[in-house]
């Protein structure tokens, strides 16, 4: 019996080393959100994520034009073009980081002229060199899991991850009164740039043939061109409706709808590590049961995860102001009823991923992209209203009546096919 699981961890251990890595990186993502919103105080905290804001978009379109591609290409390179095929990657994540920087750098320096109130000139240096330092250990671990070296990404994110969150538990903790995005900011540029340096390393031979370079190039862009809109709808939908509550009521507010998201966490755990196998076995019922076997499985998830979920809200929404004086502190006093909200939103939320899981086995992901293009539409259309109308409870009531459209969506689709 104990050689027949040995025999199974070690035959599955690329994914398990994948499963570890993403439940290392979210949790510390959300012990991070924790120590930012409690000792940066609900006005800096609000700033940091209006500045960060940017970070994802330009992240999103990485992940969409240069990662996505790497890791689905990459394995069906030959042997011998690999050196010149990862070689001319590189190259256009350099180029890619080096646009990356400028843009952030001019629009974070020039946000003042627009929105004054918001404090963030001065960020756009630690912004800029943070969110490259991000894509650069970020594109090294996809490449290392990309390459079947699994266990030297999770070291790699270990390093990272872990380094950063002792870095800032330390300097919030010896320093109590700087409350100080720029130091945030520096810190997740330098633990990111030295895993980054240390990855580099990690790099197996590449060369640089400019005859590839352009045919490598054209073919990533025909895989990424759909992704890359995907990506600009999502970053829409998610943040359109904070950007217009910090333009509209001010930082504080951001400050206290993400502290109060951030604090369903373990729901963005949950669902994270559910993406990373949700989809495959929903194919894989697919593939061997067919239409029966794969609603079946679907049920099944939304079920039983369906259950955690609301057993994890729940937990939140009885005693919100409790938690959030717990995490946070006093000064976050009387935003309880944003955790009922943000509660709901991520019950709802759990019923999106096996519809998605479903399209995607049945490789009908025109539908998700329709999804996406109304839920955008919905969002330019009416995210000022609802916010003038219902103040900060209207981002989370409009987040809510987003996943409506994409359920909806989703599941007439997804009937429509299987019929």
């Amino acid at each position: 019996m104990i050689q027949a699981a040995v025999r199974l961890l070690g035959r599955y251990s690329h994914i398990n080393w994948a499963l570890a890595d993403q439940a290392m990186v979210s949790g510390v993502n959300f012990l991070t959100g924790i120590l930012l919103a409690r000792y940066l105080g609900i006005e800096a905290f609000g700033q940091f994520m209006l500045a960060w804001m940017l970070v994802l978009l330009v992240n999103s379109l990485q992940h969409a034009t240069i990662i996505a591609p790497m890791m689905s290409i990459g394995p069906k390179q030959p042997a011998a073009e690999l050196p010149a095929y990862y070689g001319a990657i590189i190259v256009q994540q350099v180029v890619f980081s080096l646009c990356g920087f400028v843009v952030l750098f001019a629009v974070i320096e020039a946000s003042p002229l627009v929105f004054p109130d918001w404090g963030l000139g001065g960020l756009g240096l630690p912004l800029a060199c943070a969110a490259v330092a991000f894509q650069c250990q970020d594109f090294l671990r996809r490449y290392l899991f990309t390459r079947g070296r699994a266990a030297q990404a999770f070291v790699n994110d270990g390093v990272r991850y872990l380094g950063q969150l002792a870095i800032l538990t330390w300097l919030f903790l010896a320093f109590p009164d700087r409350r100080e995005s720029e130091s945030a900011l520096w810190v997740i540029a330098g633990t990111a740039a030295a895993t980054a340096f240390y990855g580099v390393f990690l790099v197996e031979r590449v060369v640089w043939a400019p005859v590839m370079f352009g045919a490598i190039a054209a073919r990533h862009w025909r895989f990424s061109r759909w992704l890359a809109g995907s990506a600009v709808m999502q970053w829409i939908t998610a943040n359109l409706f904070l950007l217009a509550a910090g333009a509209l009521l001010g930082t504080a507010a951001v400050g206290a709808l993400r502290a109060a998201q951030t604090l369903l966490g373990p729901c963005n755990i949950l669902f994270q590590g559910l993406e990373n196998v949700v989809p495959a076995r929903a194919a894989w019922h697919f593939q061997h049961g067919g239409k029966t076997a794969l609603v079946g499985y679907m049920k099944k998830v939304g079920l039983v995860f369906g259950l955690v979920t609301v057993g994890i809200a729940g937990v939140a929404a009885t005693a919100p102001d409790f938690w959030l004086g717990l995490a946070y502190g006093d000064e976050y006093a009387g935003y309880g009823y944003l955790v009922r909200w943000y509660a709901v939103m991520y019950v709802v939320a759990l019923t999106t991923l096996p519809l998605r899981a479903g399209l995607r086995a049945i490789e009908h992901t025109q539908a998700i992209f329709s999804a996406n293009l109304w839920m955008t539409l919905f969002s330019i259309l009416f995210t000022y209203p609802l916010i003038i109308h219902f103040y900060l409870p209207g981002v989370v009531i409009g987040r809510l009546l987003i996943y409506a459209i994409l359920i909806t969506t989703l599941l007439h689709c997804l009937r429509k096919r299987l019929s």
